[in-house]
Order: C-alpha cells, then structure tokens, then sequence
C-alpha cells in the first residue's frame, strides 16, 4: 500500500495516523503545539522528544511558507523543512472535528541528503508562483506539481466533493476527483493558458479558475480555485445588486424552476465495477448535447439515470420533463407532447395548451418506454429531432423548441425495427449514445447498500429507527433472484417495515413469496465451532482473561460478516456498524492462523 492510501485510509476513518513504520509523527493542537511525539521523530529533529512537548514546532524547526498552510488546515505532501542542518521530507494532515480545525499530524519520511535538491513538486516554488491567486481562508484551493499530483488542497475544496484533503493529497488529480468531470488542470498546464469556466464537480455545478504556475519561463504546476460553489450564486448575486441598485425586489423565478430535478449522480447507490463504470461515462457524456438511450429490465431505475444526466448536463437549470409513452392513450399522446391551439378540438382548453416538448425547452425530456410509441407519432417525433420545431395540435405555425432527449426502453429495438413496429430511422436517431442499465442480479454485490438505503428513507418517512436486517433475512435478500429488481427490493423491504417489531427486519417480516422462492439459509454459528456459548464460556473461564475471550467473539463476529457478504469489506464493515479501515485494524488483529479472510 503506498503513502497516499495510507493516508486516505486514515482520513476515511476521522482519525490521523498513528505509526508510519519509519516516519516520525509529531502530533500538534491547533496552535501548531507539539502534543505528542514519538522517539523516530526525536531521532530526526536531533532532539529528545520529553523537551519539545508542549513547544510550538515553528520554534524546532524551519517551517518556512509550510505553517501558513498547516494553520489554515491546508494537507500537503512531500515537502521539505529545516531542523538545523537538517533537511526533511513531511506530510501534513488537519484534524478536524466538527468542522473545526483542533491540530494536526505532521509526519517526517526522512532526512534528505545534502547534496538532494528541492523535489520538483516543491511547495515553496509553487506557491511563490502562486502568489496572489491565493486565498486559503475562504476559497476552495488546490494546486498540482507538473505531473498533475496534488501536493495542497485546503478543507474548503474538499468538501466540495464530499471528501477530505488527506483523502486527496498524494493523488493524481484524476484519481482524487469523485463523481466529477476529468479535472481541465493537466490540459492548463499543456497549454500554458488560464482558464475561467464551470465544471461539474459532485452533482454540483462550480464556476472555477485554472491558471499554470511558471517560474523561469517553465510550468512547473497549476492552482485551482472554486470562486463559486454552485453558479446559480452567480444569478443571485447578480438580481441581489440589481435590487439595490433600482430599489426593487427581484422577480420570482418561473413556476417550477426551483427545483429541476431529484436526482443526481449521487442518488445512484452501489459500489460495483459496472455502476462505476455507468457513472464515469454519464459524466463524459451528460455535458454534450447528444441524445441518449437508456435499456434495461423494469425495475432497473431508468428514470433515476435520466436524471443524473440531467444533473450533470449544463441544463441543468432548465426543465427536466418526464413523459410514459405507454401510459397517455394514442388519442392523447400528440396533444400531449407538441400541445394545441385554441379550438383544435371539442373540449380544447380555452388559450389552448403548451405541450411537453416547448416546456422541456433548453432542458431534457425524459421519454419512458419510447418502444410502445405508435408509428405515427415517431414519425413526428422525428421531424422534431431532426427540425427542432414542432407545430402545435390545430395550429399552422411552428415553434422552435432546443430540448435534449433522454430515451428510456426495455424492449428489443432492433427486434421492433425489422417487425416494422418501430421506425429505423427514428431508432439511429435516439441511439446515438446507448447506456445499458444491469439488473440487479447482475450486481448483487450491490444489495446490502441499496437496501440500506431504502431502510434509512422509509425510517424517515415510517417514523422509526429499524437497524437493517438479521442473519437469516440478510441471507434471503443476498440469494434471491430479484425478477422485479430494485423496484421489487424496494418494495420488499417498505411492506417489512409495515409488519416489523424489533430493531431488525426479520426472516418472518418478509414477504412469502421471498422465503418460499429462496434457498433457506444456514443457521450461524452463534459460538465457536463444536460447542454451545454456554459451554464455551464455561471452558473458557479461568483459562482465558476476558480480553481473549472477547478477541474470540470478535473475530467470529467478523468471520460470519465476511461470509455473509462474500468477502465484501465494505459490506461486512456496514454490516458490523463499523467502518471500513477500523475493520481492517481488527483483520490486522487477527493471527494469520485465525482463518480471517483479509
């Protein structure tokens, strides 16, 4: 495991990192107080650590532009500092507990030799360059050495993507974005030229400078600020200082604009390789404006998928419009998605009626179970793609319409097309991007975190406080077929939640249909293999201390969390209301003979 996954295994789990084999770690508080610090980083410094503690390290060593940071609760990497003819390589994470920064870790990788110049990623060289783009107190900030690995980022930028600086530092910036567009920083520093722009960064849209750092008339890295954490602050600010300027209070927004959509890339749960890959192309492509066809079984959530690429688009301030093709009879459907004029028909509405498509304008209509559509509303479905304009319901004149299309379908298309059900031309047309949503049997890896989710959103809406499932429930729910998908898991759990009467959901609360069509599950062991508990703890009293006997419970805890979910830490650590790297300090507990899969 390198240094950086080290790093981020500590910054997942709240806590610094406490042994970095050869480093030296110095604790500090908030003040840059010397705290703790251990015998290596005594040896490194040149002093015994009993007379630093309680010593400010700027007194010790040579911080140079590296306290700022450490004050401002900036993480960086690699970078070199003095202890009087010393020079050594550190990394710096904050501690920060509820949202307050309370110290810091400084770790010492080692002495440098003299004769070793400053590393190219060499923090004081970068900031030196980048001089006034900096503002650590307030915006989000990040800087790059040249091959694009983060070496700073501050608390500000990190919380943008749901993450923490040491989660991010040592990274290359590809790696450290998270549900994010590839970062425009690397193409920065190729090019030589600043940019200014937004950037879809974590279902957020942030407005973003990029400029390269030079020194000597070389790039040597990039910083980033996010100046706007959502640009819809922009239009704020703007209507804000319009307001004061004339003396009026802005307009309303047009009914309906508050809210566009529900969803975001982030709504979509699970861990597996196929969602990752899912999401990493809806994040290349939902910034073009190319339609998009999404296949799949019932029950896959198509729609949440329409969603997330309209989250991630640059409409996605505009309308998101959902029409079911198989749900508006064929008598209605055109009115319903071009309108009509006044007097179209007997009973048209009075002014007429705006259709689906103009409302979607600039934005995306999302187009559910477009393989029931009749043939000859395709055929007009067709003149809007290929016009972008519509003729109303009963009116002659057309109406120029700037919509993107999200298609959504379980059908066979191909097989539609040579039966002559479904237009070829229209199907090139839907198909120029084509996502294939996996059923959930061929992601069940991801069952345990969809579940816990539902249970957390149905105790909000129920009222309760349900933990998750026991052994045997868990068992059925990683077994079944799940013909119905996460529609069927979904409504699984909503009906245990209405007969459940414990903590946990059991066996007995799910619906039969679940425990007649799965294979029983194996009773857990409740105690060491061979013996009842009670037994054991009698074998065991006066041989063992509590401590082994609690280290074996422990360990067969963890055994049966693994088993349960196939190996998968992460859903063993979840299972066991723990998380995943304090697991994996228990697994590293455990004795190579224990049977403890790691």
């Amino acid at each position: 495991m390198d240094r950086a996954e080290t790093m981020e295994k500590a910054g997942t789990e709240g806590e610094p990192p406490t042994n970095a084999g050869g480093s030296g770690v110095i604790r500090l508080d908030a003040e840059l107080t010397i705290v703790s610090m251990g015998e290596t980083a005594g040896r490194l410094i040149g002093v015994s650590p009993e007379t630093l503690l309680g010593r400010k390290i700027g007194e010790i060593v040579d911080l140079a532009n590296l306290g700022r940071l450490m004050h401002s609760g900036i993480s960086f990497s690699n970078q070199v500092i003095v202890a009087g003819t010393r020079r050594l390589a550190c990394d710096y994470v904050p501690i920060v507990e509820d949202d307050r920064i309370v110290g810091g870790v400084l770790t010492l990788l080692g002495a440098l030799p003299e004769e070793t110049t400053a590393p190219p990623d060499d923090l004081t060289e970068l900031l030196r360059s980048a001089g006034a783009f900096m503002d650590l107190d307030y915006h989000g900030i990040i800087i790059l050495d040249r091959s694009g690995t983060v070496v700073m980022v501050n608390q500000s930028f990190a919380e943008v993507l749901d993450t923490t600086p040491q989660a991010m530092i040592g990274k290359h910036v590809h790696q450290a974005y998270h549900n994010s567009q590839p970062s425009r920083m690397p193409h920065v520093m190729e090019t030589g030229k600043p940019e200014i722009s937004t950037h879809y960064m974590n279902g957020k849209e942030v407005y973003a400078s990029r400029f390269p750092l030079v020194r000597g008339g070389k790039v040597i890295g990039c910083v980033g600020k996010i100046l706007f954490k959502d640009v819809r602050e922009i239009t704020l600010l703007a209507n804000r200082l319009q307001s004061g300027a004339e003396g009026k209070t802005p307009a309303r927004a047009v009914a309906g604009k508050g809210s566009l959509f529900k969803y975001d890339i982030n709504s979509i749960v699970g861990e597996s390789a196929r969602i990752a890959e899912l999401k990493e192309t809806i994040l290349r492509v939902a910034p073009k404006n190319s339609n998009v066809l999404l296949r799949g079984e019932s029950g896959t959530g198509k729609e949440l998928f329409a969603h997330a690429i309209h989250a991630a688009s640059t409409r996605r301030y505009s309308p998101f419009v959902k029409v079911n093709c198989a749900a508006i009879p064929e008598h209605l459907l055109e009115s319903e998605l071009f309108g009509y004029a006044e007097g179209a028909f007997t009973g048209a509405k009075k002014g007429g009626q705006v259709g689906k498509f103009e409302l979607a304008h600039t934005g995306t209509i999302f187009l559910d179970e477009i393989g029931d559509m009749p043939l000859a509303m395709q055929a007009k479905l067709l003149r809007i793609l290929q016009e972008r304009e519509l003729v109303p319901l009963g009116s002659t004149t057309p109406k120029v319409v700037d919509v993107r299309v999200v298609a959504a379908t379980n059908s066979n298309l191909e097989q539609l097309v040579r039966e002559g059900r479904f237009r070829e031309d229209l199907y090139y047309r839907l198909n120029v991007v084509a996502l294939t949503i996996p059923s959930l049997r061929e992601r069940m890896e991801d069952v345990f975190a969809i579940a816990k989710s539902f249970v957390a959103q149905f105790n909000a809406e129920f009222g309760l406080q349900i933990q998750g499932f026991d052994g045997p429930a868990w068992e059925i729910l990683r077994h079944y077929h799940w013909p119905g998908n996460i529609r069927e898991l979904r409504n699984v759990i909503e009906s245990a939640f209405n007969v459940t009467s414990g903590p946990l959901i059991r066996r007995e609360d799910l619906p039969l249909q679940l425990s007649r069509l799965s294979p029983a599950p194996q009773s857990p062991p409740a105690s060491p293999p061979g013996q009842d508990l009670d037994g054991y703890l009698r074998s065991c009293l006066g041989r063992k201390n509590i401590g082994e006997i609690m280290d074996d419970l422990e360990r067969l805890l963890i055994e049966k969390a693994l088993e349960l979910c196939g190996g998968n830490k992460l859903q063993a650590a979840q299972l066991l209301g723990i998380s995943r790297p304090g697991l994996y300090k228990k697994l590293q507990k455990q004795s190579p003979g224990d049977g403890v899969p790691t």
